[in-house]
């Protein structure tokens, strides 16, 4: 009897069964083989930019004058944000008007007025296993290469426009 339960447990840790009704026991305990089947070769981090009024471009802006609570981490206020509410509108509006309005009383790395932000996402490869691998240094300052930047949510021109003048 208990090879045969040491035989079903085994088949259950190659082929993994669905956590439904029933089986969701099961599939607990069978799940430890399946830890990272779908592990990602790839960090995300999240960047901030400014419209330079008087440069007429984006220009890399420091978020941690904005977002001062765990500001050299991954956990940083804006991360999280950017991670959860890139893609919802009226939160990306109103961190935009936020940004734009505190501009002038933040340290942030631009100088002169804002017309604007543009948040993206940075995809950087993670090292190949077994290569060194550095620790996590926050440079929100850094280039980002276009192959690896998402842009996710920006301040369209007529609005940047109407913030800086013509």
């Amino acid at each position: 009897m208990l090879a045969w339960l040491a035989a079903l447990y085994l088949f259950a840790l190659i082929k993994h069964p669905p956590a439904k009704r029933g089986l969701r026991i099961a599939a607990l305990f069978t799940q430890t083989t399946c830890l990272f089947p779908n592990a990602d070769v790839y960090a995300i981090d999240f960047r901030l930019e400014g419209w330079s009024c008087t440069r007429r471009r984006f220009e890399p802006v420091d978020p941690r004058a904005y977002f001062p609570i765990q500001a050299d981490d991954k956990e940083s206020r804006f991360q999280r944000f950017s991670y959860f509410y890139a893609h919802n509108a009226p939160s990306m509006q109103a961190l935009e008007d936020w940004i734009v309005a505190l501009h002038g009383d933040r340290e942030d790395g631009l100088s002169g007025p804002i017309g604007g932000i543009r948040v993206s996402k940075w995809t950087h490869p993670i090292p190949e296993i077994g290569a060194a691998i550095e620790p996590y240094e926050y440079r929100p300052l850094d280039k980002v290469p276009e192959d690896q930047r998402k842009k996710l949510w920006w301040t369209q021109t007529a609005e940047r426009n109407a913030r800086c003048g013509p």
